[in-house]
């Protein structure tokens, strides 16, 4: 089976997803000046070429190895140097750029892609069949020998890439997988580097100042841990259908720098300092939409909530994970925390503008007085001195590690702990950084793990709880499992859609989930900054970017 990108199924899927509302007015209804994907210049200014603006990122991390790196802190910078052979633009539409199509066969083992022609690395090699076959076997099986590992957003039934011709590549699995193609989009951890670069060993991969990549932009300089400066790559010229001009990007220079203090970011952006930052705290929205650019866009990916581990004490029992469930006031921390307006309470596991996601609020509802008689039901029935529960000389208590990767996870935290408190929970709150969030997160006895991850299509929860990959439940058993497997396994957009709806009804009516609200991309940045895109995964690009004197 043959298929034009301008032809195929994937463009139902973006029809899909515009009507589910990727441009949601709802969600910044209190919010004046929000943008949600771009802030286009008025209709009188001409772009103008040149201009150097700074950007400041909360986390520049020490090595840039793409199947070892997967936070939004990296995706922002490799999101300007290397480029994906698929991508979902602004309107959740799934579209080619270093491939132009795809074939399938019936069983979705094999697959075919024809390469753009006319394409070069920035270290002056050809993009063509060859050099994308070596980039998907890196990913799909990485090189124990030196140490790289494969990338988790391809499927472990990956066999083999192999150039069919100069720009004809054939991808073989072991197993089927339903929406492999889209997976070759779905994050910018499964970017097309040049043939030197994959060649090259962990520790050059891992050295941003060595990535050549297809991008508008390459790295001048690179400060680990400090400030990355970005320049524009003046013979670019494949550009994505979504662009807004052709040729060289328009900014001259990007500088990122590291800056982990919210309020420094928002101080910077207010003293006129810098031209953008990323993640504007919630309670700064309303002053950066007065004042600034808000560019707050919903996206691709998984709501905010608490994954529940089952190996973990007492969370065995579905009446203690249904009472934590019904523990949670979404409203009120919407209230507290997100002040402007532009967030959502969760409907399930994704974002309303993933096709499919249901609307299982009522499973999951703030209803004290049942976690109450829930608790009593498995038999926490006492009370310590601090007013939590107790049952045979043991404390109802969990732990947790905010997020390092998003700024808004203590504040949250904290508030769910103070609702738990009411019906007798302890939650404790330790803190972690990021040499140690993932070791000390992935350990089974610890209870409960944030969930706000990327979802370019709903098989990331094969990917996230089947008992083969990441397992976040840790026993999460073969029901589940059979249900992940037949999401996986889904040959059309109509059986995945249906599939993921059984697997959101299973999460949350056994408890294994807590989804609490919607999960945002946030930045503010000056208005003379033009042309700002933000993608359907919650990038952003600089490619159309210009400052407007």
């Amino acid at each position: 089976m043959s298929h034009e990108l301008a032809r195929r199924r994937f463009l139902g899927l973006g029809a899909a997803l515009a009507g589910a509302g990727v441009l949601s007015a709802c969600g910044n209804a209190g919010v004046p000046g929000v943008s949600t994907r771009v802030h286009p210049a008025p209709k009188h200014a001409t772009p103008v070429s040149g201009g150097r603006i700074t950007y400041l990122n909360e986390k520049l991390i020490d090595g840039y190895q793409q199947q070892a790196t997967g936070s939004w802190h990296v995706a922002q910078v490799w999101n300007q140097i290397v480029e994906r052979l698929f991508y979902y633009d602004a309107d959740g539409k799934f579209r080619p750029h270093l491939a132009t199509a795809f074939t399938e066969n019936d069983a979705r083992t094999e697959f075919g892609l024809t390469i753009r022609q006319g394409v070069t690395f920035s270290n002056g090699e050809r993009l063509d069949a060859a050099a994308v076959a070596a980039n998907l076997n890196l990913l799909g099986k990485g090189d124990k020998q030196r140490g790289i590992v494969r990338s988790a957003y391809f499927p472990t039934g990956y066999d083999t890439a192999e150039a069919v011709g100069d720009y004809e590549v054939r991808i073989r699995l072991a197993k089927p997988f339903g929406d492999f193609i889209q997976k070759l989009g779905a994050w910018t951890t499964v970017g097309i580097v040049a043939p030197a670069t994959v060649a090259a060993s962990l520790r050059d991969q891992s050295d941003l100042g060595k990535i050549s990549g297809t991008g508008p932009f390459v790295v001048e300089s690179w400060l680990p841990g400090k400030e990355v400066v970005l320049r524009r790559r003046d013979d670019y010229a494949w550009p994505r259908a979504d662009a807004q001009h052709e040729g060289p990007a328009r900014l001259e220079r990007v500088t990122v720098q590291q800056v982990i203090e919210p309020s420094l970011r928002a101080g910077s952006l207010e003293s006129g300092q810098v031209d953008i930052v990323h993640y504007v705290q919630p309670v700064e929205e309303p002053f950066v939409a007065a004042g600034f650019q808000l560019i707050a866009p919903t996206f691709f990916g998984s709501v905010w909530g608490l994954q529940l581990r089952l190996t973990a004490p007492y969370l065995d029992d579905i009446r203690v994970r249904q009472a934590l469930t019904h523990g949670i006031d979404r409203r009120e921390i919407l209230t507290t925390n997100y002040p402007s307006g532009a967030w959502t309470e969760a409907k399930s596991t994704f974002n309303d503008v993933v096709p499919g996601t249901l609307d299982l609020r009522e499973k999951f509802a703030y209803d004290p007085d049942l976690a109450g008689r829930l608790l009593d039901e498995a038999g926490w029935t006492g009370r310590d001195h601090d007013g939590y529960r107790v049952r045979d000389g043991a404390q109802l208590s969990f732990l947790i590690y905010p997020s390092v990767y998003i700024t808004t996870s203590q504040a949250d935290l904290q508030l769910i702990a103070q609702q738990w408190k009411k019906i007798g929970v302890r939650l404790v709150i330790e803190s972690s950084d990021f040499s140690t969030y993932n070791a000390v997160t992935a350990q089974p006895n610890v209870p409960l793990y944030e969930n706000h991850w990327l979802a370019g299509s709903p098989t990331e929860m094969w990917r996230w709880w089947h008992s083969s990959q990441g397992n976040q439940f840790k026993k999460p058993g073969a029901e589940l499992d059979d249900l992940l497997d037949r999401l996986a396994q889904a040959k059309s957009e109509q059986t995945r859609t249906e599939a993921s709806k059984a697997v959101q009804r299973y999460v949350i009516d056994n408890a294994y989930y807590i989804p609490v609200h919607e999960f945002r991309q946030t930045w503010g940045a000056a208005d003379r900054l033009r042309d700002l895109r933000v993608d359907g995964l919650g990038l952003i690009s600089f490619y159309d970017a210009w400052l407007d004197a």
